[in-house]
Order: C-alpha cells, then sequence, then structure tokens
C-alpha cells in the first residue's frame, strides 16, 4: 500500500531502523502481568496488582495517587476486537467514536479534544505536537496491557495529560497471528523474544488492513451538483479504510536498554473534511518513537537515569473536499476530480531527561528530574487544485492564494523539572508530586498533585486525590492560516494560553473473596479552554480563542464478581454534569448576554453521553473461552453557548451496543476465535459546535457489525 516515492523512502527508514534495533536495541523494563485471569486471582494477589503509570514504578493498584484501569492480556483476548479501540470502549467514563474524518476520537469524563489525552506506547508520548493527536486505534496484536489513568498527569509527564493517561504495554512473547474479518479486514502479526543471560531482544511487526463497514449517512444538506447523482444528497454509503505497519522493537542488557516504535498508516476520510463524500482521500501518517536509558547505581538507595529520546510525525493528508464533478456556483468551473488539498509536514521532537530515585528510607522515596526537549516543524506545506477566493478550478496542485506558511519552520524549546515523593508509614500512603514546565513560545506551567491513600481495613481502602495540568497550545491553534478565504477557514492565535484544569478526587475500593467494587467521586475546574470561536457561522473566519471555563461533577462505579470459578461478570457506570461560562474579556458581550439569560439546564454540555454503562459476561471452560458484553450512552443534544450553537439542533439517540466472542484452544499452543462486535446502532457528533447538525437530527452514523475471525499461535 505504499505508491508514493517520498511514503517509500519513510517505509524504509522505518524498517531499516527496526530491524537495527532489533540487534542493538532494547525495551524499557516492562510491567510484569499477572499469569492467571483476574477472575482467578485470591484476594491477597487482587490486593496487590501493580500499576506502573501513575507514579512511574510499580505499586499496587489500590496505592496508586490516581485513578487507574487495567487492561490486562485476558482481556484483550476476551474482547476478540482488531484494535485497542474495542477494548477501551469497557473503560468507566470513556467515549469512543469514529469522527468524519476518519480518525477515532476519545473523550474522557466529557472531555473530548486533540490533544486532552497523554498516548503512551512503553512510556513513550506519541501525540503529533503539531495537532495534539493520537493514533488510538493501534492493532491489538502488539499490545500486551493498558493502563488507563483517569484524572491529571502533567505532574509527571507534562503537558496533554489534562483529562488522562492511556499507557500501553506492548508484548514481549513468541508468538504469529493470522485475522479476517467479514468486511475485508485482515492481520498479520509476528511477536519474538530471545532472552541470553543478562541480555534480552524483543521484535514485533504487524501488518493490517481494516475496512470499517459501509454506513448510509443521512446529510442535513441538498445539493445541486453533477455529483450528487452518485452520492445522493440525502444518503451516500460512507467508506473508511486504513492500511497500517506496526513495528516495535529492543533490547536490554544489564542496566542499559533502548526501543523503538513505528508505525505507518494510510487511511480514507470517513465523510470527509467540511462533511461531504469524499472517497478519493487518502490521508498518510508516520510516527517514530524512540527512547534510550541507562540505569547508574550509585548506591543501593540512589540510581541516577540518564534518557535520551527521539520522536518524529509525518504527515501527508490528500483530503478531497467534495467528490468528483463538483460545479462552482462562483465561477462556473467543473471541478472533474472534486476539490484537493494536499497537507505535509514533518515534526521531530528532541529530548533528554535526568532521573533521580533516591531512598532516603525505609518509608520515603524521592523520584526528581529534569528535561530538555526541542521541538521543530520542518517542511510544511499546503497546496490545492483550486483557488479559494475565487473558487476556480486548477488541474495541478499549488499555492494559488499565496498563503503564507507560518508554522512551517517553528520552533519549540521545554525546559521542565519535576519532584514526587512517596510516603509510606503503616496503612498510610501519601504521595506528592510538582512539576515546573518553561515554554519558549507561551511561557510557564505550575502542576502539583497530592495523593493519599488509607487502609481501613484488609478489604477497605479510600483514597483523596487532587492534581493539576495543563495542555500547551499546538502549533495548529498558535500560527495556522491556511483555510483563510474559506468558508470554513480558522486563523492562529498566538496570544493563546495554555489549557489548565484542576481535579479533585475521592475513591474507595473494596475487596472480597468473590468481588471487588470500587466508587469515587470527582470535580473537574478546567480553564482557559481552546476552541475555535466563529460567532457568524459559515462564511466568517473563525479564530482559535481561549473561549471559557467549564466545571464537572461526576462519579463512576465498577464492580466485578467471580459467580463460580469458570464465570465471571463485571459492570461499570459513569455519569457526569459538566457547565460551561464564556471568558468575558475575549469573547463578543452579545454572546454573554444571551448565554446568561439562559436556564441553568441549557448551560450543561450535552454534546457528548453524560451517562455510561458497560458490562461482560466472560466464561472460560476446558478449551473455550465466551464472552459477551454491551455498551450503553444516554442520549445528547447540541450545545446552547450561543445563537448559531443553540439553533443547530441535534437530539442524538441513545445507543446499546452488544460484542460477542468465542475461542477454542485447538491445542496448547493454537486458539482460535470467532467475534462479533458493535452489533446495535449509534450516532454521535462530527463536532461539539455549529457543524453539529451537519448529518441531520440524528448526528453521525457509526459504523455497524463487524465479525472478525483469528487464528493465533504461540511458541
Amino acid at each position: 500500500f505504499v505508491t508514493k516515492l517520498g511514503d517509500m523512502k519513510l517505509f524504509t527508514l522505518l524498517l531499516f531502523l527496526s530491524i537495527s534495533c532489533t540487534y542493538g536495541l532494547l525495551a524499557q523494563d516492562s510491567i510484569p502481568l499477572p499469569e492467571k485471569d483476574l477472575s482467578e486471582l485470591s484476594i491477597e494477589e487482587l490486593m496487590n496488582l501493580t500499576v506502573y503509570s501513575a507514579s512511574k514504578k510499580q505499586e499496587r493498584l489500590n496505592d496508586a495517587p490516581s485513578i487507574v484501569t487495567v487492561i490486562t492480556k485476558n482481556d484483550l483476548l476476551y474482547y476478540g476486537g482488531f484494535t485497542l479501540i474495542d477494548a477501551l470502549k469497557y473503560v468507566p467514563s470513556l467515549e469512543v467514536s469514529l469522527g468524519s474524518d476518519g480518525f477515532y476520537r476519545v473523550s474522557i469524563r466529557g472531555s473530548r479534544k486533540e490533544g486532552n489525552i497523554l498516548f503512551l506506547i512503553d512510556d513513550k508520548p506519541v501525540n503529533d505536537f503539531y495537532n495534539g493527536r493520537a493514533l488510538f486505534d493501534i492493532p491489538i496484536s502488539i499490545v500486551d496491557r493498558v493502563e488507563i489513568i483517569r484524572g491529571p498527569g502533567s505532574a509527571l509527564f507534562g503537558t496533554n495529560a489534562v483529562v488522562g493517561v492511556i499507557n500501553v504495554i506492548t508484548t514481549r512473547n513468541n508468538n504469529v497471528c493470522a485475522a479476517a474479518s467479514a468486511h475485508g479486514g485482515a492481520v498479520a502479526s509476528g511477536n519474538f523474544l530471545l532472552e541470553r543471560k543478562e541480555t534480552t531482544a524483543n521484535f514485533s511487526a504487524s501488518f493490517v488492513h481494516n475496512s470499517v463497514p459501509k454506513v448510509s449517512i443521512e446529510q442535513d444538506k441538498e445539493f445541486d451538483q453533477p455529483w450528487s447523482e452518485t452520492y445522493a444528497s440525502k444518503n451516500y454509503l460512507a467508506d473508511r479504510w486504513n492500511n497500517d505497519l506496526v513495528v516495535n522493537t529492543g533490547i536490554k542488557i544489564l542496566d542499559f536498554s533502548m526501543d523503538l516504535y513505528g508505525i505507518y498508516r494510510q487511511q480514507g476520510a470517513y465523510v470527509g473534511p467540511i462533511f461531504t463524500a469524499a472517497p478519493d482521500s487518502k490521508l498518510s501518517t508516520g510516527q517514530l518513537a524512540f527512547k534510550s536509558m541507562y540505569d547508574i547505581k550509585i548506591s543501593d538507595n540512589v540510581i541516577i537515569t540518564p534518557k535520551v529520546y527521539f520522536n518524529m510525525n509525518h504527515h501527508n493528508f490528500l483530503s478531497q473536499e467534495v467528490p468528483d464533478n463538483y460545479l462552482s456556483s462562483q465561477s462556473g468551473d467543473l471541478f472533474t476530480e472534486g476539490k484537493l488539498t494536499r497537507e505535509k509536514y514533518n515534526g521531530y521532537t528532541y529530548g533528554a531527561q535526568l532521573d533521580f530515585l533516591i531512598k532516603a528510607s525505609k518509608n520515603i522515596e524521592i523520584l526528581t528530574g529534569s528535561i530538555f526537549e526541542d521541538q521543530v516543524l520542518r517542511d510544511y506545506s499546503v497546496y490545492r487544485n483550486y483557488k479559494i477566493t475565487s473558487d476556480e478550478y486548477f488541474s495541478d496542485f499549488g499555492n494559488y492564494d499565496n498563503i503564507n506558511f507560518d508554522q512551517n519552520n517553528e520552533r519549540r524549546f521545554v525546559f521542565a523539572y519535576f519532584l514526587q515523593t512517596k510516603f509510606n508509614y503503616k496503612k498510610w500512603n501519601l504521595t506528592t508530586g510538582i512539576r515546573y514546565d518553561d515554554y519558549s513560545d507561551f511561557g510557564q506551567s505550575f502542576n502539583p498533585r497530592l495523593g493519599i491513600n488509607y487502609q481501613i481495613f484488609k478489604n477497605l481502602s479510600v483514597k483523596g486525590l487532587v492534581g493539576k495540568a495543563f495542555r500547551a497550545p499546538t502549533f495548529l491553534e498558535l500560527y495556522d492560516n491556511t483555510t483563510l478565504g474559506n468558508e470554513h477557514g480558522v486563523k492562529g492565535n498566538t496570544d493563546l494560553s495554555p489549557e489548565i484544569i484542576t481535579t479533585y478526587e475521592l475513591a474507595a475500593e473494596y475487596v472480597r473473596r468473590i468481588f471487588v467494587a470500587r466508587y469515587n467521586v470527582f470535580f473537574m475546574d478546567n480553564r482557559n479552554l481552546i476552541r475555535i470561536y466563529d460567532p457568524h457561522g459559515g462564511g466568517s473566519i473563525g479564530v482559535y480563542e481561549n473561549i471559557g471555563d467549564v466545571a464537572t461533577y461526576g462519579h463512576e462505579f465498577e464492580i466485578t464478581i467471580r459467580i463460580a470459578q469458570p464465570l465471571q461478570f463485571y459492570c461499570n457506570f459513569s455519569q457526569y454534569i459538566s457547565y460551561f461560562e464564556w471568558s468575558e474579556d475575549k469573547i463578543n458581550q452579545s454572546e454573554i448576554v444571551f448565554y446568561s439569560k439562559q436556564p441553568q439546564y441549557n448551560k450543561e454540555l450535552r454534546n457528548i453521553p453524560t451517562i455510561r454503562a458497560n458490562s461482560g459476561l466472560k466464561f472460560n471452560y476446558g478449551k473455550w473461552r465466551l464472552f459477551a458484553g454491551a455498551n450503553f450512552g444516554n442520549p445528547s443534544q447540541n450545545n446552547k453557548r450561543f445563537y448559531l450553537e443553540k439553533d443547530s439542533y441535534i437530539d442524538i439517540p441513545h445507543y446499546l451496543v452488544g460484542n460477542f466472542s468465542a475461542a477454542y484452544q485447538i491445542t496448547p499452543k493454537l486458539i482460535t476465535q470467532l467475534s462479533a462486535l458493535n452489533i446495535g446502532v449509534k450516532y454521535s457528533d462530527p463536532d461539539e459546535s455549529t457543524n453539529i447538525d451537519a448529518f441531520g437530527d440524528l448526528g453521525l452514523k457509526q459504523p455497524g457489525l463487524i465479525v472478525n475471525f483469528s487464528l493465533k499461535y504461540e511458541f
């Protein structure tokens, strides 16, 4: 599926680095996985289940200073999906949907914004600093375990860890897998592990072709165009496909380790950039994330760890804005190939970090360090086959509107310092932390945290948490002006302040021999939301602004019950309510007056389901593993923050989607599995602003039934 010379170079580089690292590199210490399924663990084992991501150290789950959900290797086997998305949809307060541009969107506790969730692969950040985006739908074949933090993480991780952190720990074993889906998808993967005395090397590769089931899209627009005979204005089939090459490789020799993760993807848009049929879109993304570290043991109580890392994000998007044979009403030109835009750039991150781990006493541990990072954007360009200002058609690509690419060669330097202390005394566990970030383009951010855990009884523990986090404005939000002159145009704003959030949480966990129950409440105070502000709707240039603040109140509940030794049931429930307030010093006063007169219930943000529930039943008997699960979300609506948003009416119905899988162990090392996912109908919104009704009153229809078959061999 690599078709362009530039893409072939990227592919070759990625493959070469992967093979090279297999012989000279290694992944960081991964988290030990329990050999048993959670349903088979004793109460003592459940109490001592460990996580890493909350403190960058292994610790018991109920001692972690965060609300953490763990998706184990066995969970992934039961779910029967191709990608991580099929597992994430079972996490409390986490909503996933496919956006109109063909990228999966993830929200936590009602907050959905590119870059609000930090996505890590083996502790390496892979968010694109230009637009904040992460590719959440990576293949399950490379995943061994996932840790999801619901809540702030900037005190340790810095930017993007605003409402959550998702850390994927990749597989470290020997197996090969082949899978296919009824709608044309296919996966081939291999994972290889070599262990020799004090040296360990691993290599994983996955080739994925995925195509979600085509969906009939109803669009709230009328088109009098030649192409409308092919793509009916009220009803056409949306398609989204992707071809992925994913590699993960590394080596560990004594206390030295290096590892590399890479993904190269080509995909099509689901609907299109301006919500019309776009079958000729081809969106290419490449990511490389490399890290090297060495533990220098000064003494039994002091370890110094220097680290260096490198990230590259390659972006080459060919977007078809309208299909072939579009007729311009302004110039009278016939666009035989439709309107096409090609956007390209390469983003590079170079970083160095120095950590100090100090065991001051039996009960006190200190982790501190400093970070320097250089982010630079290279080779940015946007070319079109038309001129925006006069809607004229050209057969070749060019910069016909003479747009200045202000973001090209932009650079950002980041210096950070962090300090975390952990204090354990009898039944108490206290975690304090602080991180200071200094950005060369917008200034400083200061993010503290505090976590207090107390073991009331052997079976019951409670924790209180407070933390602050931030999201740095992206280069896109700061500098972009490439759509000026277009009715959908948006202009960057160099005066943006970072988004900041302060979160307060109180949680309890109760563990008995046959069940585990967790409950928590939270309050999130989110300031300086960065959104596109377009007071006049289509036809006026939007601007990225810090539009206002959001206060969110919510609670989450989880329970797992072992009904019998081979039978386990679990469910979770989450609910939140969010209230928005305009920023008075940056927004049109007429909007503030209009909003202030609205009743309180109109000030709620409802564009994402505010109630979610998930459940699953696992059955493990002999050579069979069966799973039946369901996902529920309550109805959602358009927000009502200003006139046009209030008038862009949608009433998205609730959804109840089922999932089923059956796995059979043919031999001790050979497993086959059949699964049926997304049994039901689900809709979601394309955005949260005035285009929310682009697909009619019900919103954007999501892909439906997916049937997968897989065969896995472990050796």
